[in-house]
């Protein structure tokens, strides 16, 4: 019979080495049922629990039968619980009174405790990061960067990295930056954690932002939630009211003023290709920034003054195609054709279609607001009052959109110009639909924007004079 004792921290210290020729010798807990404390010669004590496990070195212990038939039942066996020093008296009760009810309902505790194990792996595998990254690739972006799934795709994929996977640095000075949700497990990600990057988007003034930063990691917890991802189970997005906490999305109204686009054209001269020109076609063409950026030479028809945009690239059932005018052109017979690869707008020869437009954007509006403060300087007024209205590149679209309205272009025409679907025209739309009205509509805008950043003097030019205009326009 082993000795049975209330073992007490003070006890367990107190306990001497086994003797020289005794292996080990264990002294039972009494408050606990089946836990030991056990000490080898060296003096190690270690807590053990003895139990009918119903594994044995990870595999089921086979039933045994008497000679009448009857079932024998398991034989008690010791497993280590672990070592004192390691863990508390404690720690090795409440752990054995955990292992005892895992048994009472039939559950092995080494089985269990591994499962628990390799579940809490899986969910620290499971970051926020490499989620993401999944959906990116399924969703998103797709297989091909060039060729994204989604029209919006790149946006959609700089933002959820930077405002959600990456730290966010703030240039104010005493103000904290706000952690990165990247490294951390995907079901531990909060409502308090999307709220700050709300929050604190709402703080730059950034309201239109707020919505689609919301937009986009809804969609995606959406996504993991309904594709039973990730063991996620509810999207911390569920109860985010985004008119409560956001407000009204205000549609954009942002129209570009004559000022702003003489100064644009100044602006991209100065930046230089390939972001100058692509911007320039922007304007020219009312198109979408990925449309113009991902334009490879074999959609231009020179010879026809046409661009045509395949159907897949468009997001549509169509191809769209897109006159252009002397100015967009000109624009394009300036560039430089490159060997290494199709794409018009580049920086490695071709292979691969211009990003980073982020930073463009910021040069862009650096020079702009250079631009109308040497033009406030010249006029005799004072510089320093001139500020630059803030505008997304969408709103280039939107100004040509609003131009050609203003140019008594009609509705069909200016929508078959945006690439806009009209219910009333489905029935009998076909690719080149208006493509005449379509070339002059443009012809139109471009020489309105010559007019806007080159003004003629007095009012009055001549057809030669246009003409030199135009060229000097196109850089």
């Amino acid at each position: 019979m082993m000795p049975r004792e209330n073992l007490t921290d003070r006890r367990l210290k107190a306990l001497k080495p086994a003797p020289k020729g005794k292996d080990r010798y264990e002294i039972q807990d009494s408050i606990v049922p089946g836990l030991f404390v056990r000490v080898t010669e060296a003096g190690k004590k270690s807590f053990v629990l003895l139990a009918r496990f119903p594994t044995k070195d990870g595999q089921v212990r086979p039933i045994q039968y008497d000679e009448k038939g009857r079932q024998k039942p398991i034989s008690p066996t010791r497993r280590l619980i672990g070592e004192y020093g390691a863990i508390t008296l404690e720690d090795a009760r409440r752990i054995a009174r955990e292992w005892i009810a895992m048994l009472g309902r039939g559950a092995d505790p080494v089985v269990q405790i591994a499962e628990v194990k390799a579940k809490e792996l899986e969910r620290q595998e499971n970051t926020f990061k490499s989620a993401v990254e999944d959906y990116l690739a399924a969703v998103v972006i797709g297989k091909d960067p060039d060729k994204p799934l989604l029209r919006q795709g790149h946006e959609v994929a700089r933002c959820l990295k930077l405002e959600f996977i990456e730290d966010r640095l703030d240039p104010r000075p005493g103000v904290a930056k706000r952690s990165g949700l990247g490294q951390r497990p995907i079901t531990g990600v909060s409502k308090a954690d999307i709220m700050r990057v709300i929050d604190d988007a709402m703080t730059r003034g950034a309201k239109t932002m707020a919505h689609n930063l919301l937009a986009y990691v809804r969609a995606f917890f959406n996504w993991a939630v309904d594709g039973e991802r990730y063991g996620l189970e509810a999207s911390p997005c569920d109860r985010i009211n985004a008119k409560k906490v956001i407000g009204k999305k205000v549609k954009r109204k942002r129209v570009l003023t004559d000022d702003e686009l003489a100064a644009f054209w100044e602006a991209t001269e100065k930046m230089g290709y390939p972001y100058g020109p692509a911007y320039r076609m922007l304007l020219l063409t009312c198109l979408r920034l990925n449309e113009v950026a991902q334009m490879p030479r074999q959609e231009l028809h020179m010879d026809k003054r046409l661009w045509s945009i395949p159907a897949a690239r468009m997001k549509k059932d169509n191809d769209h195609h897109v006159p252009l005018s002397d100015l967009a052109f000109q624009t394009i017979e300036s560039l430089h054709q490159f060997v290494g690869g199709p794409y018009v707008f580049t920086t490695t020869d071709g292979l691969k279609p211009v990003n980073g437009f982020s930073k463009a954007k910021e040069i862009l509006d650096r020079e702009m607001l250079a631009a109308l403060k040497r033009k406030a300087k010249d006029s005799g007024k004072d510089p320093d009052q001139v500020t630059l209205q803030p505008f997304v590149n969408h709103d280039l679209r939107r100004t040509a959109r609003t131009r050609l309205s203003g140019l008594g272009v009609s509705k069909v025409v200016a929508e078959l110009i945006m690439a806009h679907t009209q219910k009333d025209l489905d029935a009998v739309y076909d690719q080149f639909a208006y493509l005449d009205e379509r070339r002059e509509a443009l012809e139109r805008w471009s020489m309105a924007l010559r007019t806007i950043v080159q003004p003629p003097p007095d009012n009055v030019v001549s057809l030669t004079n246009r003409d030199r205009g135009l060229t000097n326009l196109s850089g």
